[in-house]
């Protein structure tokens, strides 16, 4: 690659956020980037969408792209694709860029497809502990949060968790929300909710804690849900879905399926139901994980509604395209 070619810091504002130079410091709240002035900027962490080393093996970019998208397996074997040789003599930043795409799309892998958490935890652990001024500290101490969740460590999960509340103000709303996750994940569900409140009370109004503020009221509607107040998690989801904007694919298709969720469980209510579920699979299916739930349920409905045909044509599709989801071993064991 050639030497010239600056290190980018690809913002989450678009292109005009864009900052180009050399990368010459990193901390957990961002990085400073000094141009070919000598100028230095410091980019905030809560504003970097990916940093593309200058040198960095191509393979390295393409994989940290497929992490972004939600598929850390095919992260990991395009990883395996960088040569030692790529390796030698690379920038420390470098090096440290493919420890964290390795680690973090192990952690992923290992959430999305159910599968025992203590190897990717060890992974997550490891790097945190070697990188812990690394601009994606936050982003890996909550990983590590999720895998000890699913591994059912909740106190360690919890401390994983808190940390996050040290960092800028969005990364206290996830704090907040992560901690709510963690027990609706043990059916503690008053307890949830009121996490989930406390998640959109914290003081914070950019737009990035805004974003994480909706999701807390998903959470809150989950918590109505399995309390059986399904009218209020109905009221609530819709009103989420008018406010949001169209180009929060991610947003809306995890909210069609809360309230997707709510209309099953009510009783007489699968037809609106499979239409929440169907708005996922058709329009909102750019998450992985809320597109193979939604899949997940239309077969259960469409077997529940005696459509043989449609519930096979959304297993085949939910195997076919997520064959190592949770959701994927879920609708394997239902038939079993």
């Amino acid at each position: 690659m050639d030497a010239q070619i600056p290190d980018r810091v690809i913002s989450t504002d678009g292109p005009e956020g864009t900052v180009s130079g050399k990368v010459i410091a990193v901390t957990p709240g961002g990085v400073d980037v000094e141009d070919k002035a000598g100028t230095s900027k410091n980019v905030p962490v809560e504003k970097i969408r990916e940093i593309q080393f200058a040198g960095e093996p191509a393979s390295l970019k393409t994989a940290r792209s497929m992490l972004a998208r939600r598929r850390p397996a095919d992260a990991l074997k395009e990883l395996a694709k960088i040569e030692p040789s790529e390796l030698e003599g690379a920038e420390p930043l470098i090096v440290a860029e493919v420890e964290f795409v390795k680690a973090a799309a192990a952690g992923r892998a290992a959430i999305d497809s159910g599968a025992s958490p203590v190897d990717a935890g060890k992974q997550v652990n490891e790097f945190l502990k070697k990188h812990s001024e690394s601009f994606h500290f936050y982003q890996m101490q909550e990983l590590l949060g999720d895998l000890l969740g699913s591994a059912g460590k909740w106190e360690l999960a919890q401390d994983a968790y808190a940390k996050l509340a040290k960092g800028p103000a969005s990364w206290k709303v996830r704090a907040a929300a992560a901690r709510a996750t963690m027990l609706f994940n043990q059916k503690k569900y008053d307890e949830a909710y009121k996490e989930f409140q406390s998640a959109i009370k914290i003081d914070a109004g950019d737009e990035i804690s805004l974003a994480q503020k909706r999701g807390a009221e998903l959470g809150m509607a989950k918590c109505l849900t399995q309390q059986g107040k399904q009218a209020d998690a109905i009221n609530m989801v819709q009103k989420i879905i008018k406010q949001s904007n169209p180009e929060e694919k991610e947003l809306l298709g995890k909210a069609y399926n809360v309230l997707g969720e709510a209309y099953r469980s009510t009783g007489g209510k699968d037809q609106d139901a499979l239409i929440s579920f169907l708005t996922v699979d058709l329009v909102y299916n750019s998450l992985p994980e809320s597109h193979a739930e939604a899949l997940f349920y239309l077969c259960e409905l469409w077997e529940r509604g005696k459509n043989p045909e449609r519930a096979r044509e959304a297993k085949q599709n939910l195997e076919s395209t997520y064959p190592n989801s949770s959701w994927a071993k879920k609708v394997v064991a239902a038939k079993s």
